[in-house]
C-alpha cells in the first residue's frame, strides 16, 4: 500500500495499520424513541438559546418540492426517461414501480419475520407491537424475547389474532436495512422530492391495517411542507380480500386540514380527541370528491405516494388472509422537525 506526501509515493506497511474496533449494539424501538426525545429536548434548549425559542417554521420559507410548484408540469423535461412518472407524480400524487427490490432480500425478511414465533433465539432489541389475545382485544407490545418465553399455545394464539407490525426492522435484520437503504427507491424519490432524500422510517405489516384515511403529513412533522414520499413495497401477491392499501389520486393537490393551525407542531400526533375527530372528517369528506383505488400488488412491486395523498387500509373481508408488506418514508435532511415539535404526544 502507498500513500501520497506532497507528490511522492512512501509505502506503508500493512502491519502497521489498525482496524478500528467497531462495536455493534442493539437496542429496543422504544428505547430508540425514547433517546431521540432526549435528544429532542437537548437541541430544545439549545435553539432557546441560540433563536430565542423560534422553532424553524417560524423563522424559514416554506419553499415546497419543485413538482409542487404551480409551473411544475413546465419544469419536466419531456425528452427525459422518467418524465412520464414526474408526469404522472404531478397529476395523481402516486407512482408504481417494479423491478427497484431484490426479490431475494424480500424473501429473506419475510422468512425472519414468519420465523419469529417459534426461532430458536430471541432477536435483540426488536419488538412486536399490535398484539392481542383475541380479536378485537386491547393491543399490548412484547419484546421478541417476551414472545419466545410464551408457551406454544398462546404464541400462536396471539399470532392468529393479531395484525401485528414492526418498527424498525432494519435494525436488526440485514434483509431489512438492505430493502430500507436500496439505492433504487432513494433515487426515485429525490428525484421526486428534487433534493437528495433519504429514509426516515419503516414498518412492516403482516396483514392489512384497516387503518382510517389519513395523510402522511399529518402524522409526521414536515417542513417545508411536502417533502415527504410514502413507498408501499409488496411482499407478496395481494389478494383483493386481504385488506389492500387504498388511494385517492389527486387528492395531493388538496389544501392541508385547517385545524392543524400551527404546522408543524399541530397534526394528528399532537391533536387532541377533537381535533382528531374533525381531522377524520375533514378526510373523509375530501375524499369523496377523488376516484377511490386499491392496489392489488404484485410480490416486488412498489407504490410510491405523495405525503398529501388520502390514503388508507381496506376492511378485511377473509380473515387470517396475510398482506405481507414493508413502508418505508422517505425526507429530505433538515425537513424532518419532529425533534422541535413539543408534546403531550399521542405516541
Amino acid at each position: 500500500m502507498f500513500v501520497s506526501v506532497h507528490g511522492s509515493s512512501l509505502p506503508v506497511r500493512r502491519r502497521c495499520a489498525r482496524r478500528p474496533l467497531v462495536v455493534s449494539i442493539s437496542i429496543s424501538y422504544g428505547l430508540r424513541v425514547r433517546l431521540n426525545g432526549v435528544r429532542a429536548r437537548l437541541e430544545r434548549d439549545m435553539r432557546r438559546v441560540v433563536f430565542g425559542g423560534r422553532p424553524t417554521w417560524k423563522r424559514r420559507p416554506n419553499t415546497l418540492p419543485w413538482l409542487d410548484q404551480p409551473d411544475a408540469l413546465g419544469q419536466i423535461d419531456r425528452t427525459s426517461e422518467d418524465a412520464d412518472l414526474l408526469e404522472k407524480w404531478v397529476s395523481d400524487g402516486y407512482v408504481v414501480v417494479r423491478d427497484c427490490v431484490d426479490p431475494g432480500d424480500i424473501d429473506a425478511m419475510v422468512a425472519t419475520l414468519d420465523g419469529l414465533w417459534d426461532a430458536r433465539e430471541a432477536i435483540r432489541g426488536l419488538e412486536i407491537l399490535g398484539l392481542r389475545d383475541a380479536i378485537g382485544a386491547p393491543e399490548r407490545n412484547l419484546s421478541h424475547g417476551d414472545v419466545l418465553r410464551l408457551d406454544a399455545d398462546t404464541r400462536r394464539r396471539l399470532r392468529d389474532a393479531s395484525d401485528w407490525r414492526i418498527h424498525g426492522f432494519h435494525y436488526v435484520d440485514e434483509a431489512a436495512r438492505r430493502i430500507y437503504f436500496n439505492g433504487k427507491l432513494r433515487r426515485i424519490a429525490s428525484r421526486l422530492l428534487g433534493r437528495r432524500a433519504r429514509p426516515i422510517a419503516a414498518i412492516n405489516f403482516m396483514s392489512g391495517s384497516e387503518q382510517a384515511l389519513h395523510q402522511d403529513m399529518a402524522v409526521f412533522h414536515i417542513y417545508p411542507h411536502n417533502y415527504l414520499v410514502g413507498a408501499w413495497i409488496a411482499c407478496e401477491d395481494i389478494a383483493a380480500d386481504s385488506g389492500p392499501l387504498v388511494i385517492y389520486p389527486g387528492s395531493h393537490r388538496a389544501p392541508l386540514f385547517s385545524g392543524f393551525t400551527d404546522y408543524p407542531q399541530t397534526n394528528l400526533r399532537t391533536a387532541d380527541t377533537d381535533g382528531w375527530r374533525r381531522y377524520q372528517e375533514y378526510v373523509d369528506g375530501l375524499s369523496t370528491h377523488f376516484e377511490r383505488k386499491e392496489f392489488h400488488a404484485r410480490k416486488g412491486e412498489v407504490l410510491l405516494w405523495h405525503g398529501m395523498l388520502i390514503h388508507g387500509g381496506a376492511p378485511i373481508t377473509r380473515r387470517g388472509v396475510s398482506r405481507k408488506s414493508m413502508v418505508l418514508h422517505y425526507s429530505v435532511r433538515g425537513a424532518d422537525r419532529g425533534r422541535e415539535v413539543v408534546g403531550p404526544f399521542n405516541w
